[in-house]
């Protein structure tokens, strides 16, 4: 197997060895290893070995095709002499050929950085639609520079999605939903963008794990909550409630302040979207694509709307914010919400999240709350335009239709006040599709649409629930 790897094969392989052999230097050190970790040691750093002189022996054979590219004795007699010979015609720089990339490495640490130069290249040269092209441009320069790892991961996604060669196969397959038809190049194109079950990554700049054209349409959260992106599988942080100082004498011994620290860990888990449209608008890819961009961000959206608001928190569910505010206040009265509740629940949040705090609930809940200041006594609202929320008692104000509107209820809140930088919402980057080439009936015809599966992984999780104060109503 290890035969037929390719340079950037064996440049991974040799990422995940180093990752392994600190691990069993972390676990064991100062410590004589165990006779099987030790037997492990060996092997790994022997297949390490194995794999840098097969890199080495790769670049050195590209390197010598260089030169005898550029070596006027070999060619033939009587050639132009001015003139490259036809075999070695030197054509125009392909930033997305991931072989002369590796073959330019000098080492496997220098791979990343080269598919990182490339990637902002390619992400320059982009087209993106639904989206101003400066912002997609900043925001995918962002991901390459924080959240890319040493290894290239999301750089080289870039590159395998982003060329225009590739671009057209996908749309062909978008277009028909079949490979039937691809030239060769743009079959091998499709195979470097192809996951291990068949799937197809969607072009990068149609990637709405990338490029988020429509954040906050419906669910304002992502504009508010704490985002992160990640290239592996989890993600790993540090909370803590923060420390507690105090004053003392001159020599005296201070006081214990010790911070308790939660180390949360958040894993993406797997979504799933079904699009589908009819043959007559997927005539030209063209006009198609910008469509494409729509229907995968209104798929994420539709879920998220309902999953990082309302989700269990258990299994492959996300945990939505509204189940990880646990602390819950009441209303005066039970099955009745009055003025008097607003102002209890933002009294009942601690001072240090306040500062930063956020009211959101559903419209119906905003419009009893309109109504309890009819005569602008109370100025409870303040209507603030171009396109700032309105704030409640001087906090914004957002809507989440997902949220509750039952003011009786006394198990689900229907109003939340917190700090949502608090709440976090994990994405792995990177979308893939998989062909649908024609969906049928209830008679099980065909109904003359066509479908595509859209697969990505993120979740959300509540780091901190003191943050966050959810009203409900008082026991009956």
């Amino acid at each position: 197997m290890e035969e037929t790897m390719t340079v950037e094969e064996r440049a991974s392989r040799q990422g995940e060895i180093r990752s392994r052999l600190t691990e069993i230097d972390t676990e064991y050190s100062g410590a004589e290893l165990p006779a099987d970790i030790a037997r492990e040691w060996d092997v790994l750093n022997e297949e390490m070995n194995t794999h840098q002189r097969a890199i080495e022996s790769a670049n050195a054979r590209a390197e010598r095709l260089r030169e005898l590219a550029d070596d006027k004795s070999t060619r033939e007699a009587g050639v132009d002499q001015g003139r490259r010979s036809p075999a070695f015609h030197r054509r125009a720089e392909n930033i997305y050929d991931l072989n002369s990339i590796r073959n330019e490495a000098r080492s496997a640490d220098d791979l990343g950085g080269l598919y990182r130069s490339n990637a902002m290249r390619a992400v320059e040269q982009g087209r993106f639609a639904g989206v101003s092209k400066e912002d997609a441009q900043e925001r995918l320069a962002h991901l390459l520079d924080n959240i890319d790892d040493k290894q290239g991961t999301l750089a080289k996604r870039i590159l395998q999605t982003g060329s225009p060669l590739y671009e057209r196969a996908f749309g062909k397959l978008a277009e028909t939903l079949s490979p039937d038809g691809l030239t060769t190049e743009e079959r091998a194109a499709l195979a470097v963008g192809s996951g291990a079950t068949g799937g197809y990554a969607v072009p990068f700049n149609l990637d709405p794990t990338l490029i988020l054209t429509s954040a906050g349409r419906i669910n304002p959260l992502r504009r508010y909550a704490r985002v992160e992106q990640i290239t592996g599988k989890t993600w790993q942080g540090v909370t803590t409630a923060g420390i507690t100082v105090s004053r003392s004498a001159e020599a005296a011994q201070v006081a214990a302040t010790d911070p308790t620290l939660a180390q949360p860990e958040i894993t993406p888990t797997r979504v799933t979207g079904f699009i589908s449209f009819s043959v007559e608008v997927d005539q030209d890819w063209n006009q198609m694509r910008g469509e494409m961009a729509r229907l995968l961000q209104d798929a994420k959206d539709e879920e998220e709307s309902v999953s990082f608001v309302n989700g269990v928190g258990t299994g492959v569910e996300p945990q939505g914010v509204t189940v990880g505010a646990t602390t819950i206040v009441t209303s005066a009265t039970a099955g009745a919400f009055v003025a008097a509740d607003v102002y209890t629940l933002e009294e009942a949040l601690a001072p240090r999240w306040r500062e930063g705090a956020h009211f959101m609930g559903n419209k119906s809940i905003y419009n009893r709350i309109r109504r309890f200041d009819t005569a602008g006594g109370a100025q409870m609202w303040e209507r603030i335009g171009a396109g700032q929320p309105a704030e409640l008692l001087g906090y914004p104000a957002h809507e989440v239709s997902a949220m509750a509107t039952d003011i009786a209820s006394e198990t689900v809140g229907y109003l939340l006040f917190g700090d949502f930088k608090q709440f976090m919402i994990v994405d792995r980057v990177g979308m893939n599709v998989e062909l649908v080439p024609h969906l049928l009936g209830a008679n099980q015809r065909p109904t003359g649409q066509r479908g595509l599966l859209a697969i990505w992984r993120n979740t959300s999780k509540v780091l901190v629930p003191g943050a966050f104060r959810m009203l409900r109503s008082a026991a009956a």
